[in-house]
C-alpha cells in the first residue's frame, strides 16, 4: 500500500515537471522512494535497449568498433613473408574481395566490420554468415562469396550435448537458428563463424559468450539516472529561494509586507538585477531581509562526478582508456588524448583483432593455400607517434653505445645489446683488446 501511495506522488510530480513514465524506464525512479533500483540486463533485448537509451554505453562500444574497423587487412605467405593483393596466388583474390573491397552487396569493410564489433561487444557474440552456393564443397576462402552479419539477438545455438570428448565444432554444435523470421531459418556449423566474448557468467558455457554489459549494469543504470537527474533540474526547476522580511515595529511584532510592495520588489529583481548587460549584481537595502535557499544545483548534488565515475568504471569493463571518451571533468589534455588512444590500440584492439585473424584462417582454411590473414594498425596516428619515439630512442642508443664503445667503456656485445641487436661469439672484448690481436674489425664506422 505504501509503495502505491509512493509510486503515486512519484508519477504526479513527474507529470508536473513535463515528463513520463514507460514501462522501459519507470523501475529508473525508484530512487524517488529511497530504493536501490538496477538496470534489468540478463537478455540480448535488454542489452539493445541499455546501449540504445545510455549514451555513455552507446559511445564506449562505437569507440571500439570503429576502432577495430580501421584495420588494414594483408596477408602473408606461412613464413611471414607478405603477399601483394595483386598476387595470383589461389584464393588470395577471393579474399580480396571479401576483406578489403566489398564483403557483401550491401555493406563496405568499414561498416561491416563496425556492425560486427558493435554486436561483439554489445552482446558478447558476433555470428558472420558464409554464404557458399556450392553446398556440395567444403567452406573455404576460395568460394565463400558474401559475408553476413547476423543479428546476434535472434541466434539460437543447439548443441550436440558434448563437448570434451569432441575433436571437431560440427560434434560440438547441431546448427544455428535465426529466430526472426518465419519460419525460423537454420545454418550449418560450416556456414557460420561465431566469435564471442569469454563467458564469465554461471549460465552455458564457453561456446556462447556472455555480455559485459551484465558485470556492469551497476555503472549503466547510475549513469542513466544521472541523465534524468539533470533533465529533471534543467526542465523544473521550480522555487530558488524565499526572500523573508525580517522587519519588526518596536513592540518586536512582525512587520507584514503588501502585496503591491511584493510585486514591485519581484518585479526589481526580474529587471534591474542578474548577470545581463546594464544589469546590477547586488541589491543594498535597509530593511532587515533574509534569503532562503530552496534548490541545489547539479554541482552539489554532485550528479557530474558521479556520472562521470561511473563512466569511467564503464570504459575500464571494456578495456576502453577513459582519456578516449573524454568523461574525465578536469586534466584532460592533447597527449592524454594521445596516449589514451595509443593504449586503446595496444591494450585492447590489437590483440582482440590478432585473434579473430587466427581464427579466420583456420575457419577458411586459409592455410591449405599457403597464407593467412594479419591485420596492420601502423597508419594510425596516434601509433605512428609511437613509432617515431622508439626511433628518436634508437638514435640515442646508438650514439650513446658508439660513444662508450669507441671510448672502450663497453664490449662489442654490450654495444650490439644496446642498439637491438643480438650477440655474437667471442663478441665480448673491448675495441682496444680487438686491436691488439689484430682480429679484423667488422663494426661500422665510428
Amino acid at each position: 500500500m505504501a509503495n502505491t501511495f509512493w509510486n503515486f506522488v512519484a508519477d504526479f510530480s513527474l507529470k508536473r515537471a513535463g515528463i513520463s513514465r514507460s514501462n522501459i524506464n519507470a523501475s529508473n525512479y525508484q530512487y524517488l522512494v529511497d530504493k536501490p533500483a538496477w538496470l534489468s540486463l540478463n537478455n540480448p533485448f535488454q542489452y539493445r535497449e541499455a546501449v540504445a537509451n545510455n549514451p555513455i554505453l552507446y559511445g564506449c562500444i562505437s569507440i571500439l568498433a570503429k576502432a577495430v574497423s580501421n584495420g588494414q587487412k594483408y596477408l602473408v605467405d606461412l613464413n611471414g613473408k607478405e603477399i601483394p593483393w595483386t598476387s595470383k596466388m589461389k584464393g588470395v583474390q577471393n579474399a580480396r574481395k571479401l576483406f578489403i573491397e566489398r564483403p557483401n552487396p550491401i555493406q563496405s569493410s568499414f561498416e561491416f566490420n563496425y556492425e560486427r564489433m558493435f554486436m561483439f561487444y554489445t552482446y558478447g557474440n558476433n555470428y558472420v554468415y558464409l554464404n557458399n552456393p556450392l553446398e556440395s564443397f567444403e567452406t573455404d576462402i576460395t568460394n565463400v562469396q558474401t559475408f553476413f552479419n547476423l543479428p546476434s539477438e535472434f541466434i539460437q545455438i543447439k548443441q550436440t550435448g558434448k563437448i570434451y570428448d569432441q575433436t571437431t565444432l560440427e560434434g560440438i554444435i547441431e546448427k544455428y537458428i535465426l529466430t526472426c523470421y518465419n519460419p525460423v531459418r537454420e545454418y550449418s556449423v560450416k556456414n557460420i563463424i561465431h566469435f564471442n566474448d569469454i563467458n564469465v557468467s554461471n549460465i552455458g558455457n564457453s561456446i556462447i559468450g556472455s555480455s559485459r554489459l551484465e558485470n556492469l549494469k551497476y555503472p549503466i543504470t547510475n549513469t542513466q539516472l544521472a541523465f534524468e537527474a539533470m533533465n529533471v533540474l534543467l526542465k523544473s526547476r521550480g522555487m530558488q529561494g524565499i526572500i523573508k522580511n525580517s522587519s519588526k515595529d518596536a513592540q518586536g511584532t512582525q512587520v507584514p509586507v503588501s502585496s503591491t510592495i511584493k510585486a514591485e520588489v519581484d518585479k526589481k529583481f526580474k529587471e534591474g538585477y542578474g548577470v545581463l548587460e546594464n544589469q546590477n549584481q547586488f541589491l543594498i537595502v535597509n530593511a532587515d531581509i533574509e534569503y532562503i535557499k530552496t534548490i541545489m544545483n547539479s554541482d552539489e548534488l554532485g550528479i557530474y562526478n558521479e556520472m562521470s565515475n561511473n563512466a569511467q568504471i564503464i570504459c575500464n569493463g571494456f578495456g576502453l582508456p577513459q582519456e578516449m571518451y573524454k568523461v574525465v571533468i578536469s586534466g584532460a589534455t592533447y597527449e592524454n588524448q594521445i596516449v589514451g588512444e595509443r593504449k586503446m590500440y595496444q591494450g585492447t584492439i590489437i590483440p582482440i583483432v590478432n585473434n579473430e585473424d587466427a581464427y579466420w584462417t583456420d575457419r577458411l582454411q586459409m592455410r591449405k593455400y599457403g597464407f593467412e590473414l594479419k591485420t596492420s594498425f601502423e597508419h594510425i596516428a596516434a601509433l605512428q607517434e609511437n613509432y617515431k619515439d622508439l626511433a628518436t630512442s634508437l638514435t640515442y642508443n646508438v650514439n650513446s653505445a658508439n660513444k662508450a664503445y669507441t671510448d672502450n667503456v663497453i664490449t662489442w656485445n654490450q654495444y650490439l645489446e644496446m642498439i637491438g641487436l643480438e650477440p655474437v661469439s667471442g663478441g665480448d672484448v673491448y675495441k682496444w683488446e680487438r686491436k691488439l690481436t689484430g682480429e679484423p674489425i667488422t663494426e661500422p664506422i665510428l
